[in-house]
């Protein structure tokens, strides 16, 4: 019988470090870079996972999180928690929350090895026992991620205009969220203001129905849908983990979802990029613009997301500013995916609170963005674009790990 290990969590070398404990080859350990990753192989993949083993720098309220998840969707997969100092009271809180073993990795690695080893046993009776069960949701959307680390790139403008053209070329629901909790913007480029909490969109992760999603969303075109909660600077974001049930939930009643993700790099927002199947990167043709871009893409490159994964939007790419698109691509060794025009359409849309996309349909704006939509609906039909994405994790593991018979 085959068993299966999965390292979740930050730095990477936590994979080594396991796999060393465990006396194994660091390929026979999967690794996933966040408990949404986890959750996400845990729904996606038709391989049973027996152990999860989850990093010191997981955060304790998303580990407890993903027990809650785990033990709904994939209850004879264990959970193993490293902490690297003494558990001071952790370990009763963690086994009420589902998590099987918590070790404190100060004290060596001979603990961790019992520990997984414990949690395989465990997995396998009970799998032996009860049988794989398999929890997949009727439909899977298409998430695509409009992200920028700069204000000013046209972020949200993208995001809306984007969501509004893949509703009309596809002609099926698609949702646009906005995950800028402190101040978003998405609706006040539909005439429109948000009037949910976030707490009441956050707790449509646990699992509502269609009718409460649709019941929570705010109607902004024809198969076209707005989740989005009142700004407030002061509020706390949401964890990681929320974020990606919410997300996991809008995925399984849209076509689309359409994220205008926060600026910075929190854990909403790397959630929100575990899920995406495009992570849409804006930039415009200025020195820091391009220096924000970069450092995006290493980020997110850094953090186990594949690079196939990112597409390249050049707003205001035909601005007279002393670069082009040929600079940026020369330079950063990438390939601009889209270059959408300079026009003063865009702020006059914005104050009609009407997408450009439906205002000005014939302009080159418009054109340019509808070429995008059209190449991410063909994507889900079955027509991929020039990089199709693929799951950045589980990296591929080799079979027969801890062979037994």
């Amino acid at each position: 019988m085959e068993q299966s290990v999965i390292a979740v969590g930050t730095p990477q070398s936590f994979r080594t470090t396991l796999a060393r404990a465990l006396e194994v080859e660091a390929q026979d350990i999967g690794w996933v870079q966040s408990v949404t990753a986890a959750e996400e192989v845990l729904v996606e993949t038709g391989e049973p996972i027996d152990v999860l083993v989850l990093s010191h720098e997981v955060k304790e309220p998303d580990a407890f999180g993903l027990a809650e998840f785990v033990g709904r969707s994939a209850p004879m997969t264990a959970i193993v928690m490293v902490r690297d100092r003494p558990l001071n009271g952790l370990l009763p809180a963690a086994m009420r929350a589902g998590i099987r073993d918590v070790v404190n990795l100060s004290q060596g690695t001979g603990e961790l090895r019992d520990a997984v080893e414990r949690a395989i046993v465990w997995s396998a009776n009970l799998r032996q026992v009860q049988g794989e069960v398999a929890a997949r949701p009727a439909q899977r959307g298409t998430v695509i991620s409009v992200f920028s680390s700069k204000g000013g790139t046209g972020k949200t403008f993208l995001a809306t205009n984007l969501a509004t053209a893949i509703a009309e070329v596809s002609g099926k629901d698609t949702a646009v969220a906005d995950l800028d909790v402190d101040m978003g913007d998405v609706f006040s480029y539909f005439g429109l203001e948000p009037n949910k909490q976030l707490e009441d969109l956050i707790v449509l992760g646990e699992g509502a129905d269609r009718e409460t999603v649709f019941a929570n969303a705010t109607r902004l075109g024809e198969h076209l849908y707005g989740f989005g909660a009142i700004p407030d600077p002061t509020m706390q974001p949401p964890g990681g983990e929320a974020i990606g049930k919410y997300l996991r939930v809008l995925r399984g009643n849209f076509s689309y979802v359409l994220v205008d993700a926060s600026a910075d790099y929190t854990d909403l927002a790397l959630a929100c990029f575990d899920l995406s199947d495009v992570i849409c990167l804006v930039t415009g043709l200025d020195v820091v613009g391009v220096k924000h871009l970069s450092k995006a893409m290493e980020t997110l490159l850094t953090i186990g997301l594949p690079r196939d994964r990112f597409r390249i939007v050049l707003n205001r790419a035909d601005s007279k500013v002393g670069l082009d698109a040929g600079d940026v691509e020369r330079v950063m060794k990438i390939q601009v995916d889209t270059m959408i025009p300079s026009s003063r359409l865009v702020p006059t849309s914005l104050n009609k609170g009407r997408p450009v996309y439906l205002e000005e349909p014939s302009s080159d704006v418009s054109k340019s963005i509808r070429q995008l939509a059209m190449r991410f609906a063909e994507r889900q039909e079955g027509s991929p674009d020039h990089g199709e994405p693929e799951q950045a994790a589980p990296e591929k593991r080799r079979r027969g790990l801890f062979r037994r018979n």
